[in-house]
């Protein structure tokens, strides 16, 4: 989206790790990958850095995640372990920015959308914000986040609940709007 990435810059690829699968803490594993297209002996993937996060549970209701949804027992499944489409680059000029998501346990198995917002100043990667989606009782889940050229961020998701029958919706921020909120 947006200019191109400076010449020989890696592609990204991000996964989550929850400290109740057995990691110091919860943080994003950002990863990155250089293709040689001619000679596929010096490809290179590997780890670039751990960034702690603000706490979460993506392992809740034995590690699915399931959600309710009115009149029936069948509940839909959260996919609290994965990262959710897709993780948008763009370039700034004078930063570089990253967007992701995943879904979260906030609590009595309410699932809500964990958003971030990554920059890459000079040489290192930061969580610039991060917040966590659940204006009601409605459980939210499988996100996708964008930011457009000035640096509002959209954001669209499933919703559902006990009397809400699974739809989709949208939120989003002004780039001059408290970090880590959808307004």
């Amino acid at each position: 989206d947006g200019p191109p990435p400076p010449e020989g810059t890696p592609n990204y690829l991000v996964t989550i790790r929850d400290d109740a699968w057995g990691h110091d803490f919860d943080h994003i594993w950002l990863w990155q990958c250089i293709v040689d297209w001619d000679d596929t002996a010096n490809c290179v993937f590997e780890e670039v850095t751990k960034l702690e996060t603000e706490p979460f549970d993506a392992n809740w209701d034995n590690g699915i995640g399931w959600i309710p949804q009115p009149n029936t027992g069948t509940k839909l499944h959260g996919l609290g372990q994965f990262m959710m489409y897709r993780l948008q680059y763009r370039n700034f000029g004078d930063y570089q920015s990253l967007l992701c998501n995943h879904t979260i346990d906030v609590g009595n198995d309410h699932a809500a959308v964990r958003w971030y917002e990554l920059r890459k100043h000079d040489s290192e990667w930061e969580i610039f914000q991060q917040g966590t989606f659940a204006p009601d009782a409605d459980s939210r889940w499988m996100a996708s986040v964008a930011m457009d050229k000035d640096g509002n961020i959209g954001l669209g998701y499933s919703v559902s609940g006990t009397s809400t029958y699974p739809s989709i919706r949208f939120s989003g921020r002004n780039y001059y709007d408290t970090p880590g909120t959808m307004t």
